[in-house]
Order: C-alpha cells, then structure tokens, then sequence
C-alpha cells in the first residue's frame, strides 16, 4: 500500500540540517528504493518532511539501512544531539490515487 510520509521536526532542527543528511546518503544520486517522491521545506520556523512511498515497509527499510546511520553521522559532526531535540511529529497516510505529471 502506497502511503504518505510526514514530519514536523522539533523546534532547533534545521532545514540546512535535512540537506546535510540527504548529502549524506547521496540521494539525489542514489535515490532509495520505494521511494517516489521526497520533499522538505521550513515553514513557520520548523523543518517539514513529506514523502510518498511504495508502502511503509519500503520507507522501514530504507529509515533502518540508510536514514537512521546519517543522520547519527550528521548531527555528531555538527555538535548536535537529537535525543535532546524530541521527536518528530509523525503522519503515515495510506494514499489512495497517484497522479504522476509528464
């Protein structure tokens, strides 16, 4: 089942953060499998992250082989500890119609 991916970081996560943990994995390059679109943006002073994925065992996989490494390597390089920072708010949607632009 296809879904939909979002997260509000916490307060102090910034979005040249998420660049840096997406430079990290070479996404642009390598994009991970399952994944159909990736997206991040601040809005209202806070990092938002909203993705669509094959279905949630894919964005799992992908959190657990790739993601989760990355962001440990980029936030210790930075100084940065996000057991501090608090969790995420987190949204996973079944999605049920895509339309794909040409």
């Amino acid at each position: 089942m296809t879904i939909l991916f979002t997260q509000v970081m916490p307060v102090g996560v910034p979005v040249e953060m998420l660049d840096a943990v997406s430079d990290e994995m070479d996404v642009d390059n390598d994009p991970p499998e399952g994944l159909i679109v990736h997206t991040h943006f601040e809005k209202d002073g806070r990092a938002h992250i909203v993705d669509v994925w094959e279905s949630a065992e894919a964005h799992q996989r992908f959190a657990d082989s790739r993601l989760t490494p990355a962001m440990g390597k980029v936030a210790a390089a930075r100084g940065f500890d996000p057991g501090q920072a608090g969790e995420p708010e987190t949204s996973i949607t079944d999605v049920h119609r895509i339309v794909r632009g040409r």
